[in-house]
């Protein structure tokens, strides 16, 4: 069976699959378009229509209408109600994901089953987890997930015959999220320097500010009226706001009626105006990519051969202009709206085939027997020759944790704990810092109890919340925990043994062990905000929608 790859974005997704001859192509859907926007349309209690028909509908109909709903992944009490039911993002996002597995199975007769999902590679376990919930909902085997910087990367090296080592910089602007991150190509091997990233940073932000540009003209020439509170009138304006964006993209300059009860303001906004009216949100785009290159320079990686801009927004030339005024850059465009979806198939033929045949991420693990084997299944999936299937088997990924992880504990020199430890100030030690290559382990590494005879232990892992490393609980986010139960008659002080691993898909496992008694937690961070029931009764409820695009 065929393992799809699968770029659920945040304004436009699309799916792709590995042809008979051993390439990643983007499965068109229904309208024969290659990407499908990302917009649901509850048009009633158990229908939905996905794509681009519901972003057409969004003008009129704006309240049955969900949009950017990927910046609300993995945020607790983000629920949506249509029809006075409730759709959590996962729920939202599995609509899109159940549209485009349809349109693959009708374009290539063959069921969709198993699908890699790509990620930003700014999302932390939250998010993650949210997303392959989010395909699990849709009635999917998530096979993995994967960071979007990494599958454009293995596109764009698809592309390209093997050369020398080579450094690039992937700058990854998308409609709602932001990545910038450096990666080695080596021969077949895909390695994972650094990555940064603002996962709330996108072209929805340049359509606002287009937006309120365009609000302010138009009450400018006519002061008597205020059309912001007319919610059909904003949604009109907000798809306006994007088709100037995109011919600017192109053209100098470009221009447009707004109109508002029998009013009209012909509105001009030029390509300059426009780069004045962003210029702090590129400016955050560049702050981001300098925090990138110079961590990559600490990590022994001084020279970038070349930029690979993804993501439609890279469409705008002052990107470009910009990356090589400020960093010196060599850009290459590579298939903006397409790279990643690719990239995520050639990666999910793979993946699906060394699961199916037990083999480990870790090169030289598998025997030959089993590599072989592993290759002429993938051959014989794929109607390709062993050789190719051997080709496509051999290249390694190797990604890095995207954000630091650390344990709560609490502060034995803060005045108030020797009297009353409740009181006494909580921080985070972190024990697997930010782009530490994957997988990692770290560990045993030794805590306490923080008083006597207390019945057991909290394990709380938190995660880095901003760019820089923080013990403050404020810059970091609670994630999860386990319980060490049943320590009574240990003195304040007694050791308690930490480990942390993270396997190279993200995944984290924390191991807690009290020496004394030889008491053990050890728990896998999927997290969220669901439970396995949840889940269940999401995907029963989705199942029953009738989904139409």
């Amino acid at each position: 069976m065929t393992t799809f790859g699968i770029d659920l974005g945040t304004t436009n997704s699309c799916i792709a699959h590995i042809d008979g001859a051993g390439r990643p192509v983007v499965i068109r859907n229904s309208l024969g378009e290659m990407t499908t926007p990302s917009v649901v349309y509850f048009e009633g209690p158990d229908m939905v229509t996905v794509g681009q028909a519901a972003k057409d509908v969004a003008v009129l109909a704006p309240h049955l209408v969900a949009q950017l709903f990927k910046r609300e992944m993995g945020r607790a009490g983000q629920a949506l109600r249509y029809h006075d039911r409730a759709y959590t993002p996962e729920m939202i996002s599995a609509f899109i994901l159940r549209d485009l597995a349809r349109s693959a199975e009708e374009a290539v007769h063959e069921t969709v089953r198993d699908v890699v999902i790509t990620i930003p590679a700014y999302f932390g376990v939250a998010e993650r987890e949210a997303t392959r919930r989010a395909g699990v909902i849709a009635g999917l085997n998530v096979v993995d997930l994967l960071p979007e910087p990494v599958a454009a990367a293995l596109s764009y090296q698809d592309r390209h015959a093997p050369g020398e080592v080579r450094h690039l910089l992937v700058f990854d602007l998308g409609g709602g999220t932001f990545d910038t991150t450096v990666i080695r190509i080596d021969g077949k091997d895909t390695t994972v320097i650094c990555t940064d990233g603002d996962h709330r940073l996108g072209g929805a932000d340049w359509d606002d500010r287009i937006r309120a540009h365009l609000l302010k003209v138009f009450t400018a020439q006519h002061p008597g009226l205020d059309p912001s509170a007319d919610e059909q009138f904003m949604q009109d304006l907000a798809a306006t706001a994007e088709s100037m964006k995109q011919d600017l993209s192109s053209r100098s300059a470009c221009r447009r009626s707004v109109r508002f009860a029998g009013q009209a303001a012909r509105v001009e906004l030029t390509r300059a105006q426009l780069e004045d009216l962003t210029a702090d949100l590129l400016e955050r785009t560049l702050d981001i990519t300098g925090r990138t290159l110079e961590e990559a320079r600490r990590k022994g990686v001084a020279d970038i051969s070349e930029a690979i801009l993804v993501g439609g927004m890279t469409r705008t030339p002052a990107i470009a202009a910009q990356l090589t005024e400020r960093f010196g850059l060599e850009i290459r465009r590579h298939e903006p709206d397409l790279a990643v979806a690719r990239g995520a198939a050639l990666f999910a033929v793979v993946a699906k085939a060394r699961e199916a045949a037990g083999l480990t991420a870790e090169p030289g693990a598998a025997s030959e027997a089993a590599a072989a084997s592993a290759a002429e299944d993938l051959a014989g999936t794929l109607g390709i020759s062993t050789d190719q299937a051997e080709d496509m088997m051999s290249r390694r990924v190797a990604t890095v944790v995207p954000r630091g992880f650390g344990v709560k504990v609490i502060d034995q020199n803060d005045p108030h704990f020797p009297s009353n430890p409740l009181k006494a100030r909580w921080y985070v030690v972190h024990l697997l810092p930010a782009n530490t290559p994957l997988p990692y382990s770290v560990g045993p590494v030794q805590m306490a109890t923080g008083t006597d005879n207390q019945p057991g232990v909290d394990i709380e892992v938190w995660e880095q919340k901003g760019p820089v490393e923080s013990e403050e609980l404020a810059d970091n986010t609670f994630v999860g925990r386990g319980r060490l139960r049943s320590l009574v008659g240990l003195p304040a002080g007694s050791p308690i043994e930490v480990t942390f691993s993270m396997n190279e898909t993200g995944l984290l496992t924390v191991r807690a062990v009290e020496p004394r008694s030889g008491r053990e937690i050890r728990f896998d961070l999927q997290i969220g905000g669901m439970d396995q029931a949840a889940v269940d009764d999401a995907r029963a409820a989705i199942a029953r929608h009738k989904v139409r695009s």
